[in-house]
């Protein structure tokens, strides 16, 4: 049962974060992760675990952008006493839920929901002191909560709600549901029943709600096996013999009628853990369900191209396999976020700003101007009974409103160019100007950006594999490059470019070789609250936390060791999708076998 709605100053809590309240899954795992997530962060943070601690420390954003200096020098604003939107990197105190604080007086750091975007799943951004020390400045750590708890690996329980063809229900009354296993004894039992050479096949299988193992003979539908019922995986599993026990050899969540996520396997783990089985530790033959939004095509993502097959599109990046192929027909549906409308101005309307009535069947649904052309001013660009085309940026089905960008379209060019970008595409083109931010690259196809150096633009972490400490010391002005797109954004008129994607990834070379277990020198490079990071080779740093460290109680890391110490260390963890690499000295120090697994 899904949480009902909290709200905190008003703000509605996004509902995954009330699944991971109630299940036990918040706060992440660590400052490790966060950092991960946000490597401007040097200071830790203490996450907010319950919503009481929300409200509390939320509070102290009011009375923080009521004086004028304390707001200016954290950049804070309400956007409802404003004349002007409030944006990035300002940050709207009356859109905003704190949900980590510093952990220590005076580092000044905070991570917030940001609900400029939409109520349903808001931003997160945090604070940033690290990149201009003198000013603090609001960044976008994702644009979703949703997307947040996945790059931390936190999830909610997720139910999957059968999707296949409702003609399927009507073997439920006739076969009944799947066999529950709860023990050895159970799977050994059920196995007995089967033919021999049945054994040698996968089995349908799902964990039901009570997160329980339940099996069906082969080809058996998963509906029919639930009992018609939500589940929370589902898929084929096959069993082999080893000694007197079986265990589980293969298993996949290749389900049609259900589609669960990869993610879903934590509860599949959780099932074989409680009746006792041996199993691999992830699915063998992992599948990734996408819907697509434009035409509701059911897509098997396939060497990671996010494209529907049917139409082309980009799918999402997030599990939405549950919603429906057809979605119902209304004012909320009738717009997409991309799509260029057309209206007239009628109002100003309070904190909201401006209101466009929009031509046709979405006249009856509230739209807003979010981001106001690149060049006059905001009072040319909205007079009321003047004609705008732009394009929709957000659609708040809860609050019923559209939220619409001038900038995009104002520039038809360059909207056109970059709207014609996909994800992987690679474009060519100079360094023209480099900021602490990021780099601009004039590219060599398309308009020009009219205020910006260059329609292509790359992101800090997205220049190299390798840590730096400048710019310069990556690229330099005039340097021709090739980056992969990575998206487009028409508000800002920019393609967002990645130098790397492009690039040997040295931590893989590095992972070619080395594995859990394994000892090995390396640099003591930095020194952090929770730990120490140590280059083990070129390019490839890891993280000692400070537990890892040393045995013996500390006052500070700084009383073991110094950047530039060399160490011995030991790999606890290597993985080779996040390029996160754990490692202990402690363990090192009692190891005498050095070089092996």
């Amino acid at each position: 049962m899904r949480p009902s709605r909290i709200y905190v100053r008003g703000l509605p809590l996004p509902v995954l974060l009330l699944e991971l309240l109630a299940a036990g899954g918040w706060p992440p795992p660590g400052d490790a992760a966060l950092s991960a997530v946000m490597p401007w962060f040097e200071d830790p943070v203490d996450v907010l675990t319950d919503v009481d601690q929300m409200r509390r420390e939320s509070r102290a954003l009011d009375w923080m952008s009521e004086d004028p200096a304390t707001a200016d020098h954290f950049r804070l604003a309400r956007g409802g006493q404003s004349t002007d939107l409030v944006e990035l990197p300002w940050l709207d105190t009356d859109l905003a839920v704190l949900i980590a604080v510093n952990r220590r007086p005076g580092d000044d750091v905070a991570i917030a929901l940001d609900y400029r975007r939409g109520s349903g799943d808001p931003a997160v951004v945090a604070s940033d002191w690290w990149t201009d020390p003198q000013q603090c400045a609001w960044r976008v750590v994702a644009p979703t909560f949703s997307a947040f708890a996945a790059t931390l690996g936190v999830h909610g329980r997720r139910r999957c709600r059968y999707v296949g063809p409702d003609e399927l229900r009507v073997q439920i009354w006739s076969d009944g549901t799947g066999y529950p296993i709860t023990s050895h004894g159970d799977l050994a039992t059920w196995l007995a029943r089967q033919d021999g050479h049945e054994r040698q096949e996968p089995f349908t299988f799902v964990i039901d709600e009570t997160t329980t193992l339940r099996l069906a003979p082969r080809r058996s539908e998963h509906v029919v096996c639930a009992g018609g019922k939500p589940v929370l995986s589902a898929g084929e599993i096959t069993f082999t013999r080893s000694g007197d026990a079986w265990r589980v050899s293969e298993i996949s969540n290749q389900s049609t009628g259900y589609c669960p996520d990869v993610s879903s396997w934590a509860d599949v783990q959780t099932a074989l853990d409680d009746a006792g089985l041996d199993h691999p530790g992830a699915f063998t033959l992992p599948i990734v369900f996408r819907r697509c939004l434009h035409c509701g095509q059911l897509n098997i993502v396939k060497d990671d191209h996010f494209n529907c097959a049917l139409c082309d599109e980009p799918l999402p990046t997030a599990w939405n396999a549950d919603m429906p192929g057809e979605p119902e027909a209304g004012p909320e549906d009738a717009v997409a976020v991309c799509d260029v409308v057309a209206g007239t101005v009628v109002e100003d309307e309070g904190p909201f700003g401006p209101r466009i009535r929009l031509d046709g069947n979405l006249a009856s649904m509230p739209a807003h101007i979010r981001d106001f052309p690149w060049r006059g001013s905001r009072a040319d660009a909205v007079r009321v009974g003047q004609r705008v085309t732009a394009e929709v940026v957000s659609v708040d089905t809860a609050a019923g409103r559209i939220w619409l960008s001038l900038a995009a379209t104002e520039h038809p060019e360059l909207w056109t160019f970059l709207k014609g970008l996909r994800a992987g595409d690679v474009l060519t083109g100079r360094v023209a100007d480099i900021q602490n931010f990021g780099v601009f690259i004039a590219l060599d196809e398309g308009p020009l950006h009219p205020t910006y150096a260059g329609v292509g633009f790359v992101t800090i972490p997205e220049l190299s594999w390798k840590r730096f400490e400048q710019v310069a010391d990556v690229v330099r002005t005039g340097q021709r490059v090739r980056g992969e797109v990575l998206a487009v954004d028409t508000t800002n008129g920019e393609a967002r470019l990645s130098l790397r994607a492009l690039q040997p990834d040295p931590f893989q070379s590095f992972a070619d070789n080395v594995g859990v277990g394994h000892r090995l020198p390396g640099t003591v490079t930095k020194i952090v609250p929770f730990g120490v990071f140590v280059e083990v080779a070129d390019g490839i740093e890891g993280l000692i936390h400070k537990g890892e460290l040393t045995e013996v109680p500390i006052d500070g890391l700084e009383q073991i060791v110094q950047p530039g110490d060399t160490v011995q260390v030991f790999i606890i963890d290597l993985d080779r999708d996040r390029r996160r690499l754990l490692l202990s000295r402690t363990r090192a120090a009692h190891d005498r076998v050095g070089g092996s697994a």
